[in-house]
């Protein structure tokens, strides 16, 4: 079991027929295990616990998101992280997550 950091900022705009709404709710749902940790209290963060490999988990969770929206998991206890999007300083980023996959939006 792992817990996985998952931050995102989600364009406030309809990308491919979803609304902002539509497109976290999605990412909640992608994320979130029945009966398995969640904690959510912030705007864009989750705390999450998952029994998927950190490839996997982003796979699943980056899959509702669209060309504009960014984000980034992470597993704190080995560092393997996956980014989506445009990150801006994804350089930067890599210096603390090493190794760190990168996803586009298809």
């Amino acid at each position: 079991m792992s817990v996985y950091c998952v931050t995102f900022t989600i364009a406030n705009k309809i990308i491919g027929n979803k609304t902002y709404d539509e497109r976290r709710q999605r990412l909640i749902d992608n994320v979130r295990e029945d009966g398995l940790g969640y904690w959510d209290r912030t705007t864009s963060f989750f705390l999450v616990e998952s029994g998927l490999d950190t490839n996997s988990f982003a796979k699943r969770a980056f899959a509702v998101l669209g060309s504009e929206d960014v984000a980034v998991v992470f597993d704190p206890s080995d560092m393997s992280a996956a980014s989506f999007g445009d990150v801006k300083d994804f350089d930067v980023l890599k210096s603390f997550l090493s190794p760190l996959t990168r996803y586009k939006a298809s």
